[in-house]
């Protein structure tokens, strides 16, 4: 009986690695589709996040007849205001910070968002931007090779 052991082999077979890969290869090709959806849905709650900031500051502003400054840069967004009386301003002294609903003043792009070009809006107490307006502020993706635009009129103040 001895001489009828036979060896016992370990590892796999090249049906199960084939197997295996292909598998791996069919659930690749359905999650890198929704994998960019993902970073496509995070740019445009980005954009809404970044309106709906200088909607708010304009809305400050006349709510406690302030000047407020919302400035934009490449990956931020950042409100703050002006404690003084509204007559006294001048342009460039939002010193003070303003909270935002969220409890913070600053608003941070996600990875691979940037903005263009770095501006800084001034609403005046009656919500009418001072300066920084017209613009039109660009929101690029290169994960997904998107952008969008937001646009503040400069009479009124409104973002579309």
């Amino acid at each position: 009986m001895k001489g009828l052991q036979s060896k016992v082999e370990a590892g796999f077979t090249l049906i199960e690695l084939v197997s295996v890969m292909s598998l791996i290869g069919i659930m690749a090709f359905f999650a890198l589709p929704k994998l960019t959806q993902v970073m496509s849905l995070q740019s445009a709650g980005f954009k809404d996040q970044v309106k709906g900031t200088i909607d708010y500051a304009r809305k400050i502003a006349v709510a406690q007849r302030r000047h407020v400054c919302v400035t934009i840069a490449a990956s931020t967004v950042t409100v703050t205001s002006d404690k003084g009386l509204p007559v006294n301003h001048t342009n460039g002294t939002c010193a003070s910070t303003l909270l935002l609903p969220s409890g913070l003043n600053v608003v941070t792009a996600p990875t691979g968002v940037t903005m263009s070009p770095a501006v800084v809006l001034d609403f005046d107490a009656e919500g009418r931007p001072v300066t920084g307006a017209p613009a039109t502020i660009t929101l690029t993706n290169a994960s997904v090779s998107q952008s969008s635009t937001l646009t503040v009129e400069s009479e009124s103040g409104y973002v579309h």
